[in-house]
């Protein structure tokens, strides 16, 4: 009996809050938790706050802060580039394939398919560099780098196209696109081997 008695006292208190809270519509509410949250004025995008005081309501991030997955590139040339970076990725077949893949959206249109800068959009374009050449397989993977990244003479910067890792990949496609232009004799020796197998 005891135990009916204090269920009543409890559940009776505890329905009627439960029906008076999720009640019907009321043009002003009694009891608000947080109000600044529900009275917040919403604001315009570039147009700024009624009174004035603080500017427009998209206001500058903290100085000094840095957006997130935001990676600053603070190299200023492509010899430094070529002295202070390395290249992360391993030179494996996932890799160049994936270099291959990115080469092919990115730099196929104007450095073609196999690197010396014959590509599709060409004839009304100036030719780029041919990536294949004896200076450009000459150049450290740090050079490289940079020049995707910021771009150089005519080939326009690349870095908010392109992420690091694929720049990366990039490159390690390259050196496959080199090597198949100016063939050592070992690989001429395994090719021959492979076509009389």
């Amino acid at each position: 009996m005891l135990k009916n008695i204090i269920l009543v006292i409890t559940l009776v208190p505890t329905l009627l809050l439960v029906f008076t809270a999720c009640g019907g519509k009321t043009e002003r509410t009694v009891l608000q938790y947080m109000p600044h949250m529900h009275t917040t004025p919403v604001m315009k995008p570039q147009r700024g706050y009624e009174d004035g005081t603080a500017g427009a309501s998209v206001l500058m991030p903290p100085k000094g802060t840095i957006p997130r997955g935001f990676f600053p590139y603070t190299m200023k040339s492509a010899e430094e580039a070529g002295l202070k970076l390395k290249n992360p990725l391993p030179f494996s077949r996932e890799v160049i394939h994936r270099g291959r893949d990115v080469y092919n959206i990115y730099c196929y249109a104007c450095h073609g398919e196999r690197g010396i800068g014959d590509g599709p959009v060409v004839p009304p374009y100036p030719i780029p560099k041919s990536l294949v050449s004896d200076q450009a397989r000459g150049f450290v993977d740090g050079h490289l780098y940079h020049v995707i990244t910021k771009g150089q003479g005519v080939m326009p910067a690349y870095a908010s196209q392109v992420t690091r890792e694929d720049r990366w990949a990039i490159i390690q496609f390259l050196r496959v696109l080199q090597r198949a232009e100016n063939p050592k004799q070992s690989d001429l020796d395994l090719l021959e081997q492979r076509k009389v197998n």
